[in-house]
């Protein structure tokens, strides 16, 4: 994860804040990292969910980072952890999970895809790509969204879009 040395926080809109790191936005890299599932639709954008593994030291920092990112941001915020929704989704069964969405603007792909073996694989798409893959993966943090409201208590929602910047499959 980028080393955050002046976060600037913009409202873009009613709900939503652009974060910026030095007019940059936030990158977290992740090695070797799992795609159990390929790639979903959700409310109208492509997700995909990389599985972090508990037995890497890099992807255990990177872990750490993120959650010292995110409780920073709670304590800045004035948060707390009901209406905070988290980057880092830990299932029954212990597995982590990352959720990104595929960038792209008005269907224009802006997510960078490569190949370990680029000879059978120059044509595909990052829509081609199957479920059980291991990539490289850089993800980026560039809004934060805050949907908490003074009158409600259960719908009071804030947290961190995260979009899926390159990825290499190996």
């Amino acid at each position: 994860m980028d080393e955050i040395t002046s976060l600037k926080i913009t409202q873009t809109s009613q709900n939503y804040y652009n974060l910026k790191n030095k007019n940059k936005n936030i990158k977290i890299k992740i090695n070797n990292v799992l795609c159990p599932f390929g790639i979903d639709d959700q409310y109208g954008h492509s997700i995909i969910k990389f599985e972090l593994d508990q037995t890497n030291d890099k992807h255990l920092e990177v872990i750490c980072k993120i959650k010292d990112f995110e409780s920073k941001m709670i304590e800045q915020l004035k948060a707390n952890d009901e209406e905070w929704k988290g980057i880092i989704n830990t299932r029954d069964n212990n597995n982590i999970f990352i959720e990104a969405r595929i960038k792209k603007i008005k269907n224009n792909l802006l997510t960078k895809l490569t190949f370990e073996d680029n000879e059978t694989n120059y044509l595909k798409t990052i829509y081609e790509l199957k479920n059980n893959f291991y990539s490289n993966i850089v993800l980026e943090i560039p809004t934060l969204w805050d949907f908490r409201k003074k009158e409600e208590n259960e719908s009071n929602k804030i947290g961190l879009l995260i979009n899926l910047f390159s990825i290499h499959v190996l």
